[in-house]
């Protein structure tokens, strides 16, 4: 939001909400960050009007028949994502796999393993996406959203390793640096497990 349309992310009043806490960040003193009580609900805040946009990974129920003035900030968000593809040859990164030092620096041959298993994982889910027997899915149009995310994306949109991925992960240390999330822009080599480089 804030390169791609001059939103600055310190003018915001944030409000985060976790059911369960998962690890503390502490967020520069330039944003505004309140915590809702465990027994609000977000969703009925932005309902209710209290909120004035949320942002959430997974949907909230609620949110798939959401009340006639509450809607999508794109509602053409395919269009959107493909075109930010396009330009700048992103496709965000939903997950990464982190391995604590020491346990590495004591078997580094969990990173590789570990790589090749997910990668292993990866295509038995694009060989079974692939198969376009029309029983092995319910849904009656589905080969065409296949062949437009082939088209957009190409044929692995989710690429393992640092070389197909050093342009998001630059881009990703270049945007936590610049928000003030860490303290230095680290080289992307150093996030990664050294014998897993060439992979």
């Amino acid at each position: 939001m804030q390169h791609e349309y001059g939103v600055k992310l310190n003018d915001i009043e944030w409000f985060t909400w976790m059911p369960r806490p998962r690890m503390e960040i502490e967020m520069p003193d330039r944003y505004s960050v309140h915590q809702i009580p465990p027994d609000r609900k977000p969703d009925q805040m932005l309902f209710n009007g209290e909120l004035d946009a949320v942002i959430c990974a997974s949907l909230f129920p609620s949110l798939l028949n959401p009340p006639p003035h509450v809607r999508r900030l794109f509602e053409n968000y395919e269009e959107v994502e493909a075109a930010y593809f396009k330009k700048t040859g992103i496709f965000p990164i939903m997950h990464s796999v982190a391995l604590r030092q020491e346990l590495w620096q004591e078997n580094p041959w969990i990173a590789r393993s570990l790589f090749k298993a997910f990668q292993r994982a990866k295509e038995n889910a694009y060989e079974r996406l692939n198969d376009t027997s029309p029983y092995k899915i319910s849904l009656a149009w589905f080969r065409g959203p296949v062949e437009e995310q082939r088209e957009i994306l190409g044929d692995d949109p989710w690429p393992y390793g640092l070389e197909k991925n050093r342009h998001v992960v630059a881009a990703l240390m270049d945007y936590l640096y610049e928000q003030g999330l860490v303290k230095e822009k680290l080289e992307v080599e150093k996030l990664f497990a050294p014998n897993t480089l060439d992979l």
